[in-house]
């Protein structure tokens, strides 16, 4: 057994072995601490300013959202007749928010904000290369956010815009949607063509285009839209600067040369997405409803055949000759399928004449529309009828100023229209349906022989709806925009106006030669009116409006 001093003693080297131990680990821990601070430190940082770049950047992306959405409502809200495209400020007051759903990055959502100032006093007015008069004003959009998770982070971006608006009717062709042509006969047309969607072009003859503006906001095709096989005719296009013409020949969207080869055979005539051609904006079909901006603004409006102006009933006998509104239910409409309930106004007795009197001595006081804006609808067709509109004897309008005629309705013109003393004069409805001057109400039940037609003039612009091409469905085209319900053959349609789409037809929805041809294709002799080039507009014409992104800085 050993003795307790040498048990005692080694205990007590042992734990003095051991108190050096640990005051080593204590000194290295120290060591370590003091050595690695730095570079935790360093860590830290660098993870944390990592973490900001991320936050600044979602900041910066919603920012530059609510930057686009607020030039959106800004042409939008032109197009729409809310605001001058001259103000000095969008919105006259306070700012325009843009919220953002919840999501798994914004649990709670998020939102920013924006305000378009004008960076110059007053609407400067340009020429076109084409020659169209187009207004421009610069102006600066700026958009806030503050981040939703760190209010430490806030991004504000600005851009310079070009506001640039014109009216909708300085296009020969202007469509909000896909735009087809595919005339069957050789067709000229000249003038302005725009889509805010696809361009679909092709012919069975040839299609002859004169105008240094042919512009889509997506892409140029040269074939069908309802089937891939080409058509066996051609489309000859003008050289911008020169009288030559070049033809498509299968270039197109869809060839790999074509952002540059498309420029270079046209000189900048054909223009497409990828050359930033941006769309324009124009009304809404709400603008065309009962309650809408048209019928708001309406000095006259014939209501289910019940005339008011200025919100005073007019009294047939009294104020009007007999017979200016009629409503008969006698009209046949062999593409719908239906019968009609229709609203006939008699433009010349409306402007006072009644029948027997002569030029200039009407019997009458004129009341067209003081402000040259007249309103019709009707709310009561039956279950089997469609409402109409229909304009007679409107071959000269009695207003100097010009006239526009606007329905939610489809609209069909009888005869010549504005062929004496052209006025500027317009037809804004659900859909356009042209008549001639040999249509008889009795025969339009009958087969297509007995519905034969005349050659007839029509000067007006055109804003109208369409149906959709589906595959294996044509919608008729730009050369059937107008509705035909007659035996054409040999016979001319002129027209000199400007055809505008905006949107699909809510009303008259039936295909474009559903079943057996209602009608055989006229010799069409349409073109652009160039009086609309110089700003001899129709009465409440809307504005196409534009906005060409420039710099930007944060």
């Amino acid at each position: 057994m050993e003795h307790p001093l040498i048990i005692h003693k080694t205990l007590k080297t042992a734990g003095k072995k051991d108190g050096q131990a640990l005051i080593l680990v204590y000194m290295t821990i120290v060591f370590l601490t003091i050595l690695l601070s730095p570079l935790f430190a360093i860590v830290m940082s660098e993870r944390w300013l990592l973490e900001r770049q991320r936050l600044e950047k979602e900041a910066f992306y919603l920012a530059e959202g609510a930057m686009e959405e607020a030039i959106q409502q800004f042409i939008n809200a032109i197009a729409n007749f809310q605001i001058q495209p001259n103000v000095a400020r969008y919105p006259a007051s306070g700012v325009l928010t843009t919220a953002y759903a919840d999501s798994s990055a914004f649990p709670d959502g998020a939102q920013a904000s924006g305000v378009i100032s004008e960076a110059e006093s007053s609407l400067r007015q340009i020429t076109d290369p084409d020659g169209i008069a187009v207004g421009v004003k610069t102006y600066i959009v700026s958009a806030t956010c503050q981040h939703p998770r760190n209010n430490s982070i806030t991004v504000t971006l600005n851009q310079a815009i070009i506001l640039r608006v014109l009216y909708a009717f300085q296009h020969a062709v202007f469509y909000n949607d896909d735009l087809e042509i595919l005339p069957g006969p050789t067709m000229n047309f000249s003038g302005r063509i725009h889509s805010n969607k696809d361009m679909y072009l092709d012919s069975n003859n040839d299609l002859t285009i004169n105008s240094a503006y042919v512009r889509s906001a997506r892409n140029i095709y040269n074939r069908r839209k309802d089937t891939s096989s080409p058509a066996p005719g051609d489309v000859r296009i003008k050289k911008a600067g020169t009288g030559a013409y070049f033809g498509m020949s299968g270039l197109d969207s869809d060839s790999p040369t074509w952002n540059t080869e498309s420029q270079s055979r046209w000189n900048g005539t054909v223009k497409s997405g990828v050359h930033g051609v941006t769309r324009l904006a124009t009304p809404v079909a709400g603008s065309i409803q009962p309650d809408g901006y048209y019928a708001n603004n309406a000095n006259v409006k014939i209501e289910n055949g019940i005339l008011t102006k200025g919100g005073a009933i007019l009294q047939e006998g009294v104020d009007i000759p007999a017979g200016t509104i009629i409503t008969d239910t006698d009209f046949y409409n062999n593409r719908e399928a239906h019968y009609v309930r229709m609203t006939n106004i008699d433009l010349k007795k409306l402007a006072g004449y009644a029948p027997g009197d002569t030029e200039g001595s009407p019997s009458f006081a004129n009341h067209l529309p003081s402000n040259g804006l007249i309103y019709a609808t009707r709310n009561d067709a039956g279950g089997s009828e469609e409402a109409g509109i229909r304009l007679h004897n409107g071959t000269q309008i009695y207003r100097n100023g010009g006239l526009t005629v606007v329905s939610n309705d489809p609209v069909y013109l009888q005869g010549d229209y504005n062929t004496v003393n052209k006025k500027p004069t317009a037809v804004i409805c659900d859909s356009v349906n042209l008549l001639s001057n040999s249509w008889n109400d009795a025969n339009s039940s009958s087969s297509l022989s007995a519905r034969a037609a005349t050659d007839i003039t029509v000067n007006t612009a055109f804003i109208a709806g369409v149906d959709t091409t589906t595959s294996g469905n044509y919608n008729g085209g730009l050369e059937n925009y107008p509705r035909l319900h007659e035996n054409w053959t040999g016979k001319t349609l002129s027209i000199r106006g400007s055809f505008v789409e905006l949107w699909n037809s809510q009303i008259a929805q039936g295909a474009w030669q559903y079943g057996a041809p209602q009608y055989t294709a006229p010799n069409r002799n349409w073109d652009y009116d160039t009086d609309f080039n110089i700003n001899n507009m129709p009465p409440f014409t809307p504005w196409a409006v534009e906005a060409q992104r420039s710099a930007w800085w944060k």
